[in-house]
This record gives C-alpha cells, structure tokens and sequence, in this order.
C-alpha cells in the first residue's frame, strides 16, 4: 500500500517564493534588455508578472534590490558564456583578424587575445546587462560591497591565464592580479565608449580595442619600455 504524500507547507512556500523571485527577475531582464533601463521601475516589473508591488518589494526589498539582482545576474551570465567559451577553447578556430590568433589550441599571449575578444563579445550580446554591471544604466545604484566582491571574483580566469603566461615565461613575471586589471581597464575604455554610441561605425571600435589591447600586452611584456 503506497503511502500518501505529506505536503510541508514551508517547501512549498520556498519552492514558491523562489520561482516568483525568478519569474521577477526575467521579467526585469526582459525590459531591461527590450526598452533600456528606463523601463526598469517596482511597478512595471510587477504589471509584467502581473502582481502587487508590495509583493515584489517583499522579494527585492524594492529596485535597489532588484537592481541589484539584475547586476549580479549580469556577472552569473558572464562567468557562465566565459566557462563555455574556455570548454569550447580547443576546438574553436576564431579568426585571426578579431582576436589576433587563429590557432585553435592557443597558448600564452594568444589565450590572452582570445578572451580579449570572448569579452568583447559578451558586452556586444549583452549590452543592457553590460551597463548595469560596469556603467550608469541604473540611475543612483551602488552595488553593495558584498556584490562588488562577487563581482570581481568574476575575473579569476584572466587572472588565472596571466599567471600561467607568466610561469611559462611569455611574459615577465609580475603581478597578475594588477595585469588583469590593466587589461580590463583598456577593454572596459573602449567597449563603454562603444555602447554609448561615440564611434560612427563597428570597425572604428575593432580597431581601437585591438589597439588598446596591443598596448596592454605589449607594456607587460616589455616593462623597461
């Protein structure tokens, strides 16, 4: 004889509770990603999922909450596309006129030129996400301290390939921690300049990137220059 199901009503308002959070969350994207930032108020969240503010405050806490989620959400997508693009790393021929190497099973500086250009793609795909993460998208938002160190734990892969360039000798060996923050300070220079419309055309914005990355590499390999 098959006993019956026993309901615990506390897993089933997590279980709930968990899935409107989700639900809120793409909700939020989806504006965020079809009518910009502007869209991404308490009340047009809720209307999308088509609840009462007091509910999705209750869950976020308000839009800092929410905003908040969002910008997280942005470096769970990045460290996700990133992982994929590392796993698919060997058996990838990415052309040589966007990263600069078109050896499938680059090693040393070409890894570094291929992230380079994994990131720049990632920002193109996701532009809206982008501006929450690294720009002003979100007027008066300061991510908290605690995101912000997630956030950063975001790019223990670059500063992982730069320490292996490092032991392997293609670079000189210094800090990679602060190499990696070099490099992103040029990406990020180039990229938000980009999104916000300052370059007339794509390939004006190609050409500096790779530019900016050039000289990055190019100081760290030669520091006496």
């Amino acid at each position: 004889m098959s006993k019956t199901k026993v309901v615990d009503f506390r897993q089933a308002q997590d279980e709930l509770r968990v899935s409107l959070r989700q639900g809120m969350l793409d909700a939020a994207s989806r504006l965020l990603v079809e009518e910009g930032a502007a869209a991404l108020t308490v009340r047009k969240v809720a209307e999308a999922v088509n609840c009462s503010t007091t509910l999705l405050y209750s869950i976020f806490g308000g839009k800092d909450g929410l905003s908040n989620a969002l910008y997280l959400e942005g470096f769970a997508r990045f460290k996700q596309d990133f992982a994929e693009f590392q796993n698919n790393l060997s058996t990838s021929n990415l052309s040589a006129n966007k990263t600069g190497a078109s050896n499938p099973a680059a090693q040393g500086i070409d890894r570094l030129w291929l992230y380079a250009a994994s990131y720049h793609d990632y920002a193109r795909r996701n532009p809206s996400y982008y501006m929450v993460m690294f720009g002003d998208a979100i007027a008066g938002f300061v991510p908290p301290l605690e995101s912000r160190t997630a956030a950063w734990e975001s790019f223990t892969p670059l500063i992982a390939e730069f320490e292996q360039c490092m032991q392997q000798g293609s670079l000189p060996a210094s800090n990679p921690g602060m190499a990696a923050r070099l490099l992103w300070s040029a990406m990020h220079g180039v990229i938000s300049l980009e999104l916000k419309g300052y370059y007339l055309k794509k390939e004006h914005s190609d050409e500096l990137y790779r530019a900016a990355v050039r000289a990055v590499l190019h100081s760290l390999a030669h520091p006496e220059d």
